[in-house]
């Protein structure tokens, strides 16, 4: 199995590894070597003769260029030749590419139309993508096809599609929340080595959410997840150390997971490590890490690091003194519903001229201009399992087995507090 190239983020060629002629073997045996040339030209003779697989496979080189220079018009051409012989895996890169706007028109109808043939044909990913599009559009009757094609896409092992399921079953579907199920779902998808359901087996055991709680297997799990990267992992790993919730309390261990979650922008994290910074807990204290976290956490939307790199621009701590950019802060975190962030920001117009006062409120207006808007809600020290609310929606990209001219289609894998403070300071952070 060899990756195609950079341009198509996540198609694979997967060459059929069993009794194949000559032409594919010779295709085949230059694709894994890397001449791609030679696959190419070998893969197009098989093309013109009308051979579906190799049509899909020419595509796939001539879209990222592998082989000679990329040519999206001749590989759009391709895949509809391939999908107009049925065959599921060009269907399926079609509804991708209109779904992503690559290289065509960005078209949910035609991404949908396409999903939906290769759907039909029992392609996982495009069973998954087009569930993913039923669960955003909330149409009625579109709930009962989403579970049919997440149950029909798990069934083949696709592990996003297993989280999927096991999260809309967790938070039930007509007939109330079906926990063990979920649960189950969750565990297959592990099983696979998928760090989203890691995750989510963790929080299960954590909560008692489906199993019996075991803090020693949500430990096991959730530090599965975040050594693969999962940045909710490493968030929710931080707050277990730094809270003490189920294991031992320890900060610099806390300190070190949650740095992990930050690099990622995590926004949270990075807000609950500008906490630690602050408070030295885990860390040195240094209050210019502490507003440089705080400013990544306030740039993302987060309310309390807004409030609170407000607190700090206020009494000069790790940043200069600017009653401006503090009220800039202060009006955006309590625009954003932080309730310290509104009783800051009019403590301190008072202080501040006319002028410096509609300069502070233009810079906030630019920055609301600048950002898109975030639903970041506020998240209470020592809730972890708060922060496993936004469901892991990764949307599957093609990966087609091609076979010997059979058009079958094959294996399809997707790719993803603190305290506020106040100027009164009142009992500092909360």
């Amino acid at each position: 199995m060899r990756k195609a190239g950079s341009l198509m983020v996540g198609i694979w060629i997967l060459l059929c590894t069993g009794p194949v002629h000559g032409d594919w073997r010779q295709a085949r045996q230059a694709w894994q070597q890397g001449d791609y040339a030679a696959a190419l030209q070998d893969w197009r003779k098989l093309a013109e003769q009308g051979d579906s697989a190799a049509q899909y496979n020419t595509a796939i080189l001539m879209l990222d260029g592998q082989g000679q220079p990329a040519d999206p018009e001749s590989a759009i051409d391709w895949l509809r030749r391939a999908a107009s012989q049925d065959n599921p895996d060009a269907q399926f890169c079609l509804g991708y590419l209109h779904a992503q706007g690559k290289v065509v028109p960005r078209d949910e109808a035609r991404a949908e139309y396409w999903y939906r043939k290769a759907a039909t044909a029992g392609n996982a990913g495009a069973q998954f993508n087009l569930a993913l599009l039923y669960r955003k559009r909330r149409a009625a009757g579109d709930a009962a096809e989403t579970l049919r094609l997440l149950r029909a896409a798990s069934e083949q092992g696709l592990a996003a599609a297993q989280v999927l399921l096991g999260e809309s079953l967790e938070q039930g579907t007509g007939d109330g929340p079906a926990l063990s199920q979920a649960v189950a779902f969750y565990r297959k998808a592990a099983g696979q080595g998928y760090a989203p359901a890691e995750r989510r087996l963790g929080v299960a055991y954590l909560a008692g959410t489906g199993v019996t709680a075991d803090s020693s297997e949500a430990l096991h799990w959730l530090t599965r997840a975040a050594r693969q990267g999962d940045a909710e992992a490493s968030y929710d790993l931080g707050m277990l150390y730094r809270t003490g919730r189920g294991v031992e309390a320890q900060p610099v261990l806390a300190a070190q997971w949650l740095q992990a979650a930050a690099q990622q922008g995590h926004a949270r994290a990075q807000y609950t490590l500008g906490l630690m910074y602050r408070e030295g807990v885990g860390v040195a204290q240094d209050y210019r890490e502490a507003a440089r976290w705080y400013r990544a956490a306030a740039e993302n939307g987060e309310p309390h690091a807004q409030n609170n790199l407000g607190n700090l621009y206020v009494d000069g701590n790790g940043v200069p003194q600017d009653y401006v950019l503090a009220h800039k802060w202060f009006n955006l975190a309590g625009a954003n519903g932080n309730e310290h962030g509104i009783v800051n920001r009019d403590r301190l117009a008072g202080r501040l001229s006319a002028s410096q006062l509609a300069e502070a409120q233009r810079l906030a207006r630019d920055w609301f201009r600048r950002h898109d808007a975030r639903d970041i809600r506020p998240l209470a020290e020592g809730s972890v399992a708060a922060a496993i609310d936004d469901p892991t929606e990764a949307h599957a990209s093609p990966a087609g087995k091609v076979t010997a001219g059979t058009g079958r289609p094959g294996s399809w894998f997707s790719h993803r507090p603190g305290r506020d403070s106040g100027m009164a300071k009142d009992g500092g952070e909360q």
